[in-house]
């Protein structure tokens, strides 16, 4: 089937007034910078866990719609050893050797507490950060949940070929002038300000649930 990706419009504004713009040097370069790291921020959440209506469909979203694509811990609230074996067997072999990992930091400690027990029969040094499992890299994302302790449903982290994530781009961050802001839509004189707004359009969604798996608190 073909797939469908909507682009939503992501909206960045700063105002500021006539007399900063012309006594701050640079401070239109400063604020695009500061507008290009909103957009990163922005999109780097959405990728997680965008909702897919008004923002791009993030991946937690996206395999949390499949069943098929779940894994449930063994243990609600704890996460295991076998909990780790479990999500990269029920990955399709075919997914495995491009798979990457994807979670929180807070999961990443878990993993690693395991090198206190398992580190010595490991191919992979478990004793600090884990940046590899199973052969394959571990991506740390802070807008992954974190784990926890309790018995409620989450999503912890996930594991596949994300060459099956599409994230779309129609044209890129543009950045425009707004040469005065009115304090109304009345025609009120202007307020001695300006404004930067910045737009783009993006959007992501799996187009392959089954080249995925995700770890679930149930």
């Amino acid at each position: 089937a073909q797939p469908a990706i909507p682009a939503h419009m992501a909206r960045g504004f700063i105002p500021f007034s006539i007399e900063v713009g012309a006594d701050y040097p640079g401070f239109a370069q400063e604020m695009a910078r500061l507008l290009a790291e909103g957009a990163d921020e922005l999109e780097a959440s959405a990728f997680a866990t965008g909702s897919g209506s008004d923002a791009p469909t993030g991946i937690i979203t996206a395999l949390d719609a499949n069943t098929n694509a779940e894994v449930s811990v063994t243990t609600a609230g704890s996460l295991g050893v076998v909990d780790v074996r479990a999500i990269w067997s029920a990955l399709p072999n075919r997914a495995r050797a491009n798979a990457t990992w994807v979670m929180s930091e807070d999961l990443n400690d878990d993993i690693s507490a395991f090198g206190s027990t398992y580190g010595a029969d490991s191919t992979v040094d478990l004793t600090g950060e884990v940046t590899t499992l199973k052969s394959r890299p571990v991506v740390i994302s802070s807008y992954f949940p974190d784990s926890t302790s309790a018995t409620t449903a989450a999503n912890w982290l996930a594991v596949g070929d994300f060459s099956k994530f599409y994230i779309v781009d129609r044209v890129g961050m543009s950045i425009e002038l707004v040469p005065h802001l009115f304090a109304d839509a009345t025609g009120s004189r202007p307020t001695g300000q300006r404004g930067w707004f910045a737009y783009k359009r993006v959007g992501s969604d799996s187009v392959d649930d089954t080249a995925f798996r995700l770890l679930t608190n149930t």
